[in-house]
């Protein structure tokens, strides 16, 4: 995989470039539209400095820092054990229609899962599948991404259409050692495939030339093994493993916590305007905290800050791409309306999507198929 355009995410050690250059690819376009209409002006070094800073305040998951971040992204999260965790508030009754509102799904969510036991193994498994739609001609291999560089100050210029969207789809595993003296494990790059929304679409590109939609590194499986410490972070904030495995279990302290760290991304960055607003921040966060082994205590304490959030959405029953039924939440932001599919049996988060639109299509889904503790390298829970 190329080391340029792996994720450092906390999910599966490699949301690999399927993702990751959809998602920044999207993210360019969206601002150059956003500072196209804009009346500020500034030259285009320092548009291109600002686009950078903005993106990546997009995105505050937790990563991995270190070397292994630098080769390829080393991911999960070891968190063990559970705390006392608060005596939780009553989710409140389903109005009578039967459908829950944004905050009643969250709050259930929370009293489900604090009842799970607090388990802990050798290793955290994530199985995945990430799915991007591409639209843009710097979604083909080999083609960068726009820079400010027309001449006009002020001006990003948009990336060129391409005629024709095409699908890409490919598989993650991770192991992640509890230990900082074992290894660390991730496939990344399982059964990666292109595919295209219409017949229509297939026919343009055809006529295109079909050009390849992916490189022969994008479609080959990669094993990555670590033998080194893994760090975290939150934001820009890196944690050691034992203080991942500590953090509140209470929905006030959490809060308290995650508002401290989006206070210092936002110092770092220059100023509240070059980071996401805190909700937004939250809800990015969220998503890999769920997909990570942390406490019950601390699942229930987030889904209590996730309800206490403007702007949250119910969306109703839906299906992931893998068709297990979920109830479906959702905040919009200035990334992109953000989804979260969540079993109501369970509480576990059984998919992330954004660029969500009003039709209810994702531009890009990450879909969680198997999480749990294991015992060893090659185990499945």
């Amino acid at each position: 995989m190329r080391t340029d355009t792996t994720f450092r995410a906390l999910r599966p050690a490699a949301l690999d470039d399927l993702a990751d250059e959809g998602y920044a690819r999207r993210r360019d376009h969206d601002l150059a539209r956003a500072m196209n209409g804009s009346a500020e002006t500034n030259t285009p070094a320092e548009a291109d400095t600002g686009l950078r800073r903005r993106a990546r305040g997009r995105r505050p998951v937790l990563l991995a820092a270190g070397l292994a971040a630098a080769a390829c992204a080393a991911a999960g999260v070891i968190v063990t054990t559970g705390g006392d965790s608060a005596p939780a508030p009553a989710a409140p009754a389903a109005p009578s229609g039967g459908v829950l509102d944004a905050r009643s799904i969250l709050l259930a969510g929370a009293e489900t899962a604090e009842r799970a036991p607090a388990e802990a193994g050798r290793y955290w498994y994530v199985r995945s599948q990430t799915r991007a739609t591409h639209e843009y001609e710097s979604d083909l291999p080999g083609v960068g991404l726009q820079r400010p560089s027309d001449g006009r100050a002020g001006r990003v210029r948009e990336p060129k259409k391409l005629p024709y969207t095409f699908v890409t789809t490919g598989g993650e595993e991770s192991w992640t050692a509890r230990s900082p003296r074992d290894r660390t494990r991730t496939v990344t790059g399982i059964g990666v495939k292109t595919s295209f929304p219409t017949p229509r679409d297939k026919a343009e590109w055809r006529r295109a030339g079909s050009p390849e939609l992916l490189s022969e590194e994008d479609r080959a499986p990669s094993v990555n093994n670590y033998d080194i410490p893994i760090q975290y972070q939150i934001g820009n904030e890196k944690l050691s493993m034992d203080e991942l495995r500590r953090l509140p279990v209470d929905a006030r302290r959490l809060e308290r916590e995650l508002r401290r760290r989006h206070a210092a991304d936002a110092r770092e960055a220059g100023g509240r305007e070059n980071v996401d607003p805190y909700p937004y921040f939250v809800w990015t966060t969220a998503q890999d905290l769920l997909a990570g082994p942390i406490t019950p205590g601390t699942k229930a304490a987030l889904y209590r800050v996730l309800a206490g959030q403007p702007g949250v959405r119910a969306d109703g029953a839906v299906t992931d791409d893998h068709g297990r039924r979920g109830t479906a939440v959702s905040m919009a932001g200035p990334g992109g309306r953000i989804r979260l599919v969540i079993d109501p049996r369970t509480a576990e988060l059984l998919a992330y999507q954004s660029f969500v639109g009003e039709d209810g299509d994702a531009g890009l889904s990450v879909t969680y198929l198997r999480t749990g503790w294991v015992g060893s390298l090659g185990e499945r829970p």
